[in-house]
């Protein structure tokens, strides 16, 4: 067994077979090979009348794995393979997707999982108690700067080259034209105006910006 990227058994020409539900994805790549041919190594027949024989123990021998392989991630229920496209969160590793190639003799097989079931067969020193988790509980705390910005105004260039400290300048805006929430830099995502609650300054929010509306 060795590790290998998951877009290196990607393959529209050959339908892999795929073991899924609630507990996790598992797709094996059989690299052209059908499950006759895999029965008839395992068992070591060659013989035509052998063929039945032959393709009931190639079924078995890969639901066997997907079934073991499952069972040691933790996952008890039961999903069988069936003949499908490769779903496209496991075709790339920066999706979550973990590879290995697994040899037969000679023969080689592609098995790819998705990242709930190679979580549960990584040790727990290896995880750290990571779990995967929603997209909202991992970003949900994360820090950002909010900023409001009012437009000031137009300017003639002449009466800022002579301004001095203390001098004042007076835009063409009124405090109750609407602010743009910027957050972390970006484009405008909300609309508001300038409020107070107690002692401190405040904006209230009345929309989405339509800067953002533009570019959705």
């Amino acid at each position: 067994m060795r590790s290998i990227e998951p877009d290196s058994l990607y393959s529209k020409a050959v339908m892999p077979l795929v073991s899924a539900n609630d507990a996790g994805v598992l797709v094996l790549h059989l690299n052209g090979k059908s499950t006759d041919a895999i029965g008839r190594h395992l068992a070591g027949a060659a013989g035509d009348e052998d063929a039945g024989l032959a393709q009931r123990i190639g079924q078995d021998a890969l639901e066997d794995l997907a079934l073991r392989i499952r069972r040691k991630a933790g996952a008890m229920k039961v999903a069988a393979l069936c003949p499908d496209v490769t779903p496209l969160a496991l075709e790339h590793a920066r999706l979550g997707a973990y590879a290995v190639a697994l040899s037969l003799g000679r023969m080689e097989l592609g098995l790819v999982m998705d990242r709930r079931l190679a979580d549960g067969l990584a040790p727990p020193s290896a995880i750290k108690g990571q779990s995967l988790v929603p997209r909202q509980a991992a970003i949900g705390h994360a820090a950002l700067t909010v900023t409001a910005v009012m437009n000031f105004g137009s300017i003639d260039l002449a009466h800022l080259s002579d301004l001095c400290v203390g001098e004042v300048l007076v835009g063409d805006r009124k405090l109750e034209d609407t602010l743009h929430i910027h957050v972390d830099g970006h484009i405008a995502v909300a609309n508001g105006h300038l409020r107070r609650q107690g002692t401190k300054r405040a904006v209230m929010f009345d929309g989405v910006s339509s800067q953002e509306l533009q570019k959705s």
